[in-house]
């Protein structure tokens, strides 16, 4: 869609597409928002059990059927939904396709306005890396690319009356895929009143798209229930002037303060009712976006419709009360868009707007994880040799350039790279993550169906088949069915059976654990130290062992932190014991 006849800068979008989808997938492996990664766990889960009809989120419905893919993949891998890397992997599909879509989008565009080719590449590195975009989607684990693109799309068709019939479906869909992009309903209405005579065109298209996705939902009886809470319930779930959102009223009531508390300490009497953040804040966004409406019913170009949105989306995060760190996000597309259509006036705006949604989320999910480390160094390594090429050997470097200028590429190569990057290593991590169990058969008896005769440890009690934090026992990305789950230091100590043979047992840190925890185990039989291991960490993954207990009475399991003990949650897995 949107292919202009030419395409003269198709190996630029190879280059940008290929770099934009790989930032992608590496990014993922950066430590997800934790409470948000809960959500997906508890809906998918939801889905697996009950399907459409019994799904109980908040959430719009367009990117639940998405979700309900993920439920019947994890059902098809007989997976259960938990915090783990395959789900955040796997929840982001729409949002690698959408990103690597937006970058082709924004190179057909530069293509037509005939910016020189340092222009180009500029524009679409500041697209394809975006920072705001990347620690959004990736690194933080939203979609919130999804429902915006379709905005910008809407947006887009509005304003091109070769397009127009499809604008009133982008924008329903970007609704059913967000609440959020009401931002932009005065720039689309106004647009929508200003071509009046053929954007009506569009609506049965529109009708058709909300019917298709709202369909399973009626079906499965959950229709209102589920639109009540995605657009009704959730506009008053956090009364707070803001959430984590360093905007007007962190300045004047502070962070996480209730809404209707007035500003500046002033009294509830007399004008104090009235400036309130829940009160003021929408009077200050009704007015902004009265003007940008007016001014889009004025609007000649689209330029001047996507600066409109940016604004607006700018306001929307700025004066409302309830914002989230991450819904400044939603203006930054709108400003690319106006940055790529009038580089003069929108380059400063697109800038300062990515920086600000960058770092609201940095300030609550900052960059972490152990995978970050691999990912830095590999990026540094790699420049430094490309520099060093580059320089040392600058005759073959040219030539090498100019070969790959005469390669021919086909547009549709970055979107079959991404496909099969996401296939295989989707697939790879389904496999690898599978529940791990134990042998069956009359010759095996699980651990935890011994006799305890002690069971001591430094924080609440041992959990059989689950961790210390009642999550199923999961380390390195891998579930496993029956095990222990304790806190360093520990000490549990089981009677064996007279017949026993060998014990089998796997130690690990849990994943609730995965960046803070470590501890060494320990096995004792008869009080004999017999076997124990390194010092294991979260990113360590899990360790086994064999232990023959013949003749034995009692098997000892010990922790110990090596240090001190701040979440050094422990699991024994899938332990049993091997009768002769």
């Amino acid at each position: 869609m949107f292919i202009y006849k030419y395409r003269n800068n198709l190996k630029l979008f190879c280059l940008w597409g290929t770099i934009c989808l790989l930032a992608n997938v590496v990014f993922t492996s950066v430590s997800a928002y934790d409470g948000d990664q809960s959500f997906w766990v508890g809906w998918t889960q939801q889905l697996m059990d009950h399907g459409f009809g019994g799904f109980q989120g908040n959430y719009p419905p367009l990117y639940v059927f998405w979700l309900w893919v993920v439920a019947q993949v994890h059902s098809l891998f007989g997976l259960v939904a938990g915090k783990t890397f395959f789900l955040k992997f796997i929840c982001l599909w729409p949002v690698f396709f959408s990103h690597l879509f937006f970058v082709d989008w924004i190179c057909r565009v530069t293509e037509k306005f005939n910016y020189p080719e340092w222009k180009q590449h500029l524009l679409l590195a500041f697209v394809a890396l975006n920072p705001a975009l990347l620690i959004n989607g990736p690194i933080w684990g939203q979609v919130d690319l999804l429902p915006v693109l379709l905005a910008v799309l809407a947006i887009y068709c509005i304003s091109r009356p070769r397009y127009i019939f499809l604008a009133s479906m982008f924008y329903v869909l970007a609704l059913l895929a967000k609440f959020q992009m009401i931002a932009f309903l005065p720039i689309f209405g106004g647009l929508f009143i200003r071509h009046w005579r053929t954007s009506w065109k569009g609506l049965p298209l529109a009708i058709a798209g909300a019917a298709v996705v709202l369909l399973p939902f009626a079906i499965g009886g959950n229709l209102v229930p589920l639109l009540t809470r995605a657009y009704v319930q959730t506009t008053s779930q956090y009364p707070y002037a803001t959430m984590n959102a360093a905007n007007l009223w962190v300045l004047l009531v502070g962070n996480a303060a209730p809404d209707s508390v007035p500003i500046l300490g002033m009294s509830a009497d007399g004008i104090g009712a009235l400036l309130k953040p829940i009160i003021l804040g929408k009077i200050l966004f009704v007015i902004v976006s009265v003007l940008v409406l007016v001014k889009s019913i004025l609007c000649k170009n689209v330029r001047t419709a996507f600066a409109l949105c940016a604004i607006n989306g700018l306001a929307f995060f700025v004066l409302l009360p309830g914002m989230h760190e991450r819904y400044l996000l939603y203006a930054v597309p709108m400003a690319l868009c106006w940055l790529v259509w009038d580089m003069r006036r929108g380059g400063i705006p697109c800038l300062l707007i990515t920086f600000v949604a960058t770092m609201n989320v940095e300030l609550v999910n900052p960059f972490r994880g152990a995978s970050a480390w691999t990912i830095v160094s590999m990026t540094g390594c790699a420049t430094l040799v490309a520099s060093l090429f580059v320089v040392a050997f600058p005759k073959t470097a040219n030539k090498l350039f100019k070969q790959l200028k005469t390669v021919y590429i086909p547009a549709w190569v970055p979107y079959a790279l991404l496909a099969a990057i996401l296939l295989i290593e989707g697939c790879s991590l389904a496999y690898r993550i599978r529940p791990v169990v134990v042998p069956e058969g009359d010759d095996i008896v699980l651990l935890t169906n011994l006799k305890w005769l002690k069971k001591e440890q430094s924080y609440k009690t041992p959990n059989v088949n689950l961790s210390i934090d009642n999550h199923e026992l999961t380390v390195g990305n891998r579930r496993y069915r029956f095990g222990i789950g304790s806190h360093a230091p520990s000490n549990l100590v089981f009677e064996l059976p007279q017949n026993a043979d060998s014990l089998y047992v796997g130690v690990g840190i849990d994943g609730e654990c995965y960046e803070f925890g470590s501890a060494k185990f320990f096995i004792n039989v008869d009080g004999k130290l017999v076997w124990q291991s390194g010092l294991m960490t979260g990113p360590a993954g899990a360790e086994f062992a064999k232990i023959s207990v013949q003749n034995a009475s009692q098997v000892e399991l010990a922790t110990d932190p090596n240090g001190p003990n701040n979440c050094d949650h422990t699991d024994w897995l899938n332990g049993y014991i091997k009768l002769r």
